[in-house]
């Protein structure tokens, strides 16, 4: 029992790290992707700028742009994982396509939970940027889903 769980939190740590180099990776490779994060990142430091111009204090601005990165990692990288690999477990799965799958939709579909959570759901259809974040953040999770069937799901035992 204590080997699968070091065997589980490594393979978790493992794939959440590769998820998140793959992630910004990917964003620049795309182009349109790419100029819609530099617009943001751009937005994001004027505002920074304009907040501590008022308040004085800079690393309130940085503290900020560090939390929405952050956010962007769990919703993509960690919440997905996490759940697919307690479903997994639970469960007994330990077919790669489990663990893809799942990790995969939940991360491509993090915008849109989230955006329910807030009770801010939309009626209009997504637009073509929001398509291209989709496919951004369903590769991610099957990276991380795959990675994570490499370390730790495949071929082992189920729990008993």
């Amino acid at each position: 029992m204590a080997r699968r769980v070091l065997v589980m939190g490594f393979g978790f740590i493992l794939a959440v790290s590769c998820g998140a180099l793959f992630l910004p990776i990917a964003a620049l490779a795309d182009s349109t992707v790419r100029e819609a994060g530099f617009e943001a990142v751009i937005g994001s430091f004027f505002a920074m700028l304009d907040e501590t111009a008022r308040d004085g204090d800079p690393a309130a601005g940085f503290h900020a742009l560090g939390l929405v990165f952050w956010a962007i990692l769990i919703a993509v990288c960690v919440a997905p994982l996490a759940f697919a690999a307690l479903v997994g477990e639970i469960a007994g799965a330990r077919s790669w396509i489990w663990y893809v799958g799942a990790s995969g939709i939940l991360a491509a579909a993090s915008p849109w939970i989230a955006r329910g959570a807030r009770a801010q759901a939309s009626a209009h259809p997504p637009s073509q940027m929001e398509i291209r974040v989709l496919g951004l953040f369903f590769l991610t999770g099957a990276l991380t889903g795959f990675l994570y069937w490499l370390a730790a799901g495949r071929g082992s035992r189920p729990a008993q």
